[in-house]
């Protein structure tokens, strides 16, 4: 029992060692697996994702005027404060100030909500059929931040399937964190604590959970 119990400890202090020694390597393709970037030019729409305008947006424009998509699309977000919503800058408006600055002409579409306002990807996947269905749309290139990839591709392909809308996803980068240095920041430590917790949530439901109300 005490020769298992030493070689039981001896590898566990090997394992910590080489994961000391190693963690950067490690925590970097851990990160890596959250991004999937698959898109192709030639899609029926672009559709922006809400949060992150400041990453999202400027390379939903980007992906338009190189011709990934005809019409770019953003979704209709519910506000957090509805006494004080007139007071936000509401996606479509500070995605017109951008094209603006970007010196382009954006033919920006609004999404409809089909409940006041999206409150998560699902929601949004949601909008996104029942316009696709209506549009008839073949392809399909949803854009947000490359840590939330893999998870929102996963939500709109559950929600999407069978519907004969092909989806596909665009990843933007942001300055304060990346793979190789995400633990290095309060906000890029949270960002992947907050998508380790969600991406089995997401595997396991087609669709927003119904424990979890979101009015």
């Amino acid at each position: 029992m005490l020769r298992r119990y030493y070689k039981f400890f001896g590898g566990f202090l090997i394992f910590i060692i080489l994961l000391i020694i190693f963690r950067a390597s490690i925590l970097t393709a851990y990160a890596g697996w959250f991004s999937i970037s698959n898109a192709e030019k030639g899609a029926d729409a672009i559709i922006c994702l809400s949060g992150g305008q400041q990453t999202r947006v400027p390379e939903t424009i980007r992906l338009w005027s190189e011709g990934f998509a005809e019409r770019p699309f953003l979704t209709e977000e519910k506000s957090t404060n509805g006494k004080f919503a007139h007071l936000e800058v509401s996606n479509l408006k500070f995605a017109r100030e951008v094209a603006k600055v970007m010196k382009l002409a954006v033919p920006w579409i609004i999404l409809p909500s089909q409940d006041g306002g999206a409150t998560s990807t699902f929601d949004e996947a949601s909008d996104a059929l029942v316009y696709a269905k209506e549009k008839e749309w073949n392809r399909i290139i949803i854009v947000t931040d490359y840590f939330h990839t893999r998870r929102a591709l996963l939500a709109f392909e559950k929600v999407f399937e069978g519907s004969g809308t092909l989806v596909q996803v665009a990843g933007v980068g942001n300055d304060v964190f990346d793979d190789y240095n995400w633990w290095k920041s309060d906000r890029g430590i949270m960002t992947y604590f907050s998508e380790t917790i969600k991406f089995p949530i997401y595997l396991i439901w087609s669709a927003e959970p119904a424990m979890v109300n979101n009015y």
